[in-house]
């Protein structure tokens, strides 16, 4: 064989290789950051961006809410044929999805805390009810 041929081959054999695909392996390191022991059957969950709170969809129909700290907050009775759930980016509104009869309906939260007043001093009735707004989104 020729110098020019076994350089042709070469090059040939190496373009060849080239193009052969290899498989990557890699591991994957994990552990479980926490579990919860529900009473009822999940079905789905979401979860905000924020990650404060989850939302489990359950086979008796009702949307669980749990804290981070995985304590109950909430509790939201929905439709038994409600099949998937989602939350939005930031926790607002809550998304009941029925895919057999193609329906969307949209829930919006908003949660009610009690403050302990006991002693401070007020103007008015003392049992009014009382808005706390915060904005969180300016700039």
């Amino acid at each position: 064989m020729t110098v020019f041929l076994k350089v042709t081959m070469t090059t040939l054999l190496l373009l060849l290789i080239s193009f052969i695909p290899f498989a990557a392996h890699a591991e994957v390191d994990w552990e479980i950051s926490s579990a919860i022991q529900l009473d009822e059957t999940p079905i789905d969950v979401a979860r905000a961006q924020g990650g404060e709170l989850t939302y489990l969809l359950t086979d008796q129909a009702k949307v669980l809410i749990y804290s981070a700290a995985g304590r109950l907050v909430g509790t939201i009775p929905v439709d038994p044929s409600v099949t998937d759930i989602a939350i939005s980016t930031k926790g607002e509104q809550l998304y009941l999805i029925n895919s057999q009869r193609k329906t969307l309906k949209t829930v919006d939260i908003d949660f009610i805390v009690d403050f302990n007043i006991a002693g401070s001093p007020f103007l008015g009735p003392a049992d009014a009810k009382i808005v706390v707004a915060v904005f969180s989104d300016f700039q």
